[in-house]
């Protein structure tokens, strides 16, 4: 499959709502994605499109089971190629929906409550092994099933104002996390770096960010087996930060880096005070 140009988020959307078949192929995944009519094809590694496909069913079983999200439906498959069909879903852009809607704390909390509801209640035939990302595994760590890119560009609306649905199944390649089992705080802090990462010149600018982060942990808190440690996202985070701003210097250059770093900081001393209330 054909090599195109890195498309932002809103070319994307746009695309999804088209007719003709559209590559979106990034060339420094290794991952492509076609869509057609009705259908999103995605390749990939065999196994990691394996691993992707069998979390893909079972977070939709738990999506199902709880009511609290959607995940796309899986046409059909071939593991040997390492492709999965997908039938799309009408979506929308959840950046868009924080920056348009003013009445999105049910919204938020939904999200903080399907990620506790993935980790408690996911299960998978088989892992691919345990990991911390940056950081080691402890004896006494709290351990679960991970979505593994559980970040705002694969969280969507639907067209039921208050229904989301979950996508990509898969570690991000910048996390530095490769298992299917870790710390919860991986995704947890997978969904801050990109709640507080500001797209310069971007169409939708999410203002409240501390606001939107606070309701987001308090729901994900509240409804989770194991709960949150703080002083373990922070490290998670400050592991997962340097990977995520190389990224976006290679895909969007150093100004747009410059920006993310800024943003990163703001992070650190968002979770600063979450651990220091007083």
């Amino acid at each position: 499959m054909a090599s195109a140009p890195q498309l932002s988020r809103q070319e994307m959307t746009n695309l999804l709502t088209k007719e003709q078949p559209v590559s979106l192929t990034s060339p420094l995944s290794k991952r492509a994605v076609s869509i057609r009519g009705d259908l999103v094809i995605k390749a990939q590694d065999p196994e990691a499109s394996r691993r992707e496909r069998l979390r893909t069913v079972a977070g939709g079983e738990v999506g199902q089971a709880t009511g609290l999200f959607m995940v796309p439906e899986i046409v059909s498959y071939d593991d040997a190629l390492g492709e999965i069909t997908f039938r799309r879903l009408e979506l929308k852009n959840f950046r868009q929906i924080l920056s348009q809607r003013r009445d999105n704390q049910d919204l938020i909390e939904r999200i903080g409550s399907a990620l506790a509801a993935i980790h408690e209640r996911m299960t998978l035939p088989d892992t691919g092994g345990v990991q911390g990302g940056t950081r080691s595994i402890q004896s006494n760590d709290r351990l679960v099933p991970l979505h593994g890119d559980f970040g705002l560009r694969n969280v969507f609306g639907l067209p039921d104002p208050e229904a989301i649905a979950i996508i990509d199944w898969s570690n991000a390649d910048w996390t530095g996390v490769t298992g299917d089992v870790g710390l919860p705080e991986i995704d947890v802090g997978v969904f801050l770096i990109s709640l507080f990462h500001r797209r310069i010149f971007g169409p939708w600018p999410v203002t409240q960010r501390h606001q939107v982060a606070r309701r987001f942990l308090a729901a994900y808190s509240s409804a989770s087996p194991c709960g949150l440690d703080v002083s373990t996202l922070r490290e998670v985070v400050a592991g997962m930060s340097p990977a995520f701003t190389r990224m976006t210097r290679r895909r969007k250059g150093s100004l747009h880096a410059l920006a993310c770093r800024h943003a990163m900081i703001d992070l650190q001393f968002f979770l600063r005070r979450l651990s220091n209330p007083g």
